[in-house]
């Protein structure tokens, strides 16, 4: 038995996961669907009935409690090895206690799917008067259940950082102890009680024989056989595990996370060289970007910030760190060696921006759109608050107003799920504990943008990491098994990127070389600017394509022009006389796992904002190298990003397409749940 296995897309796994329904059975949703039926199951995206990766994970959690306790043995004065290894496994709520931390989970379950097509049915059901012993009134209801069948899901062991663990004996240990909590869950899912949801659940190293019957009555047969030679396999795994194994196995943490970003006073980096790189994502699950929660609501931004990437990419460099230079890499996010953007969404290959403030359109909404610019002509039309415009300008494009679409506006569709927790002594849902959560969407395609300095290039072999997908967890409950999952790949910029960021600072969109628009210093595309004495100015504008903190003189929430201005003359920019204003904020929070609470609330200058200011040629030069490391606080995060001058910006007027859910979507995956 291999310790180690992989799934078809390459990704490590620790084992194996089979449940075999032998009745029907059903993992509510807790919502309806009117005229129709009045709870409906948990579906994947597409549309096939799925048992969770949190749900497994309670199932078996219960169980496996209960095994170490039987292992560990009756004696209260003997080492509970087994119990601090199932604590280890599935993590630990904090006592309550000042001071203490939740012990984090290195079990990660994936969704269990479907072998082969389940069919659903509704089921109807009535409640009893206990005093007149018949069908009370307006109590009749329609349930949806999935008929008997044969799901299969795997498991991954992780350490605090997130990556997969290796080593052999811990593998094995938990596959014994999953594989033993498996065969003592006895059913899954509502109407257990009913009788519905009875299975078998078999853990085990590697995947089972597949089973092409369809009856009942043979996956009660299949059930039992592969019980039998689990069983047979455990007792087997169980003789290899002495007493000087057991004690080696690890348990709960008492301290803070294991992975660390380095402290505060390393070196510096140098930022006039360094290599730019870009980050794709495609989303292989739903990923909720932490916003304000909002009552029982989890919401998500429709981007990835920073702060999210950022420990994945620090990580990802510190796999591949040589000998002698752990100081660079240690330090890389507190020396400015490593900087990453927000993650926006991409169209078609053309990444999205926040919607300049400036912007204006009709009071239809139809498909093609139009967006007007800040002119004297347009005064009256609706602004446009949201949302990201992606800009896909012609060769040979005018000043003018095209009849053709030149890209796309909209914003991605989230997506929600209702979830509940599960009390585990009673096995029902728990009180006041129903919550929506919303994601963004699988198959969605992200681009972010990451500098690396020549120090940190070298120290961990940056170059070796690029070109190759890898898996990455990110964003909240990213390890319930249900949300969080993102194919990443990092990569060079393409000539166009390059040419992008050197014109406009980062902008995620192009202008291709040759066209007719004219930049805001009054010179064509590809073509040098006119001699300047140091002493004339000229305006710029400045637009923020990412949330921008900008603290006050008294270091408080900030977020005013004058903090702005502040920010940049801390950086050796004098904006000089401010022209245009168009300026939104927007709270920003977020949770902090070392102290298990929230960390303050921060205002912020929202992304898509915008200022016209008059600056010389020498600060304008100053402003293109500034954009794509950001401006105030949190720059290594993502917060402060602005483009210069961006060409949609000069434009009177735009025809887009609006944008639907299939256009945010991979084309390797254009299906989809339920859109918001």
């Amino acid at each position: 038995m291999s310790a180690e296995t992989t799934t078809s897309n390459n990704t490590p796994i620790s084992g194996h996961v089979t449940i075999v329904f032998t009745s029907d059975w059903g993992v509510s949703t807790g919502v309806g669907q009117a005229g129709r039926t009045h709870s409906t199951i948990e579906r994947g995206s597409n549309g096939h009935p799925v048992v969770r990766g949190t749900v497994i994970t309670g199932v078996l959690r219960e169980q496996a409690m209960l095994a170490a306790k039987a292992l560990d043995g009756p004696d209260e004065k003997s080492p509970k090895k087994w119990t601090n290894f199932a604590l280890w496994l599935f993590g630990q709520d904090p006592d309550g206690k000042q001071g203490s931390v939740p012990h984090p989970r290195h079990v990660l379950f994936t969704d269990a799917t479907p072998a082969s097509s389940i069919p659903v049915h509704d089921t109807v059901s009535l409640s009893i008067d206990p005093t007149t012993g018949t069908a009370r009134d307006q109590f009749l209801r329609f349930t949806e259940r999935a008929a008997a069948g044969i799901l299969t899901g795997t498991f991954t062991l992780i350490d605090e950082a997130g990556a997969e663990i290796s080593d052999r004996t811990t593998i094995e240990a938990a596959r014994f102890l999953l594989g033993v909590a498996g065969l003592m869950v006895q059913g899954i899912g509502s109407g257990r009680s009913g009788g519905d949801g009875e299975c078998t659940v078999l853990v085990s190293g590697e995947a089972l024989a597949a089973c092409h019957e369809r009856s009942t009555s043979k996956f009660v047969a299949y059930a039992s056989d592969q019980s039998q030679a689990l069983r047979r396999s455990l007792k087997k795994l169980a003789a290899s595990f002495t007493e000087v194994v057991v004690n080696e196995l690890p348990g709960p943490r008492q301290g803070g996370v294991q992975h660390r970003v380095g402290t505060v006073g390393g070196s510096d980096a140098d930022r006039s060289g360094g290599h730019h790189l870009i980050l794709d994502l495609t989303l292989n699950s739903p990923i909720v970007s932490y916003e304000v929660p909002f009552s029982n609501e989890i919401r998500s931004l429709d981007f990835l910030r920073g702060t999210v990437l950022l420990p994945w990419l620090h990580r990802l460099v510190s796999s591949k760190k040589q000998e002698g230079n752990k100081a660079v890499i240690t330090n890389a996010v507190t020396g400015g060696h490593l900087f990453v953007s927000d993650a926006l969404p991409v169209i078609e290959g053309i990444e999205g921006l926040p919607v300049p403030l400036t912007l204006k359109t009709d009071k239809t909404s139809d498909s093609p759109i139009t967006l007007y610019g800040d002119f004297s002509e347009n005064k009256g039309k609706i602004p446009v608050r949201d949302g990201y415009v992606f800009f896909d300008p012609k060769e040979g494009d005018s000043e003018g107003p095209s009849t053709d679409a030149q890209g796309w506006y909209g914003k991605p569709p989230l997506r929600g799920r209702q979830t509940t927790a599960i009390n585990h002594e009673t096995g029902a849902a728990s009180k006041g504990q129903l919550v929506l959560v919303e994601a963004l969407p699988e198959g969605m395609c992200m681009r972010a943008h990451v500098w690396v300095s020549d120090e940190l290039w070298k120290a961990a072999s940056v170059s070796a990491l690029l070109n190759e997908p890898r898996e990455a967890r990110l964003g909240s409950r990213k390890l319930t098994g249900t949300f969080g999952s993102a194919t990443c790949t990092l990569r060079n910029e393409t000539n166009d990127e390059r040419e992008a960021r050197s014109r406009f600072g980062n902008a995620g969109s192009t202008q291709p070389v040759g066209t007719a628009s004219t930049s805001a210093n009054g010179t064509a595309p590809g073509e040098s600017a006119p001699a300047s004495s140091p002493e004339s100015t000229e305006v710029v504008s400045l637009w923020f394509k990412s949330d921008v903190i900008a603290r006050s003189d008294m270091l408080g929430p900030g977020g005013t022009t004058d903090d702005l201005v502040r920010a940049f003359e801390r950086e050796g920019i004098d904006l000089g006389p401010i022209k245009a204003v168009s300026i939104r904020h927007r709270r920003v929070d977020s949770w902090s796992p070392a102290d298990n609470g929230p960390r303050s609330s921060r205002l912020a200058i929202q992304a898509g904002s915008m200022i016209r200011v008059r600056v010389s040629v020498a600060d304008r030069a100053k402003l293109l190298a500034l954009a794509p490391f950001g401006i105030g606080e949190l720059t290594a995060q993502g917060y402060g990003r602005f483009a210069v001058d961006h060409p949609l910006l000069e434009r009177k007027s735009l025809t887009v397409t609006k944008a639907t859910r299939q256009d945010f979507m991979s084309s390797a995956d254009t299906q989809g749940g339920e859109g918001k």
